[in-house]
């Protein structure tokens, strides 16, 4: 009997619907990092690649809100 692996943890809101999925292309190094920080977090890569993107459109919209955004 081996000791059993923590489960990660899921920080996303439960979906009353579905969610839509999309693409994300990065790198090879960009990747790896994501694998390394979502490890050390206790996360899946893909959870941890929502929550940056919720944090960064969270600035992107305090940005644009400010005047400052393209």
């Amino acid at each position: 009997m081996g000791q059993e692996q923590p489960k990660a943890r899921s920080r996303l809101k439960k979906a009353k619907n579905p969610r839509k999925q999309i693409g994300l292309r990065i790198t090879q190094d960009e990747h790896a990092e994501l694998e390394l920080l979502a490890e050390k977090d206790g996360r899946t890569a893909s959870n941890l690649a929502n929550w940056c993107y919720q944090l960064g459109l969270e600035a992107y919209k305090r940005k644009k809100q400010q005047g400052e955004g393209a």
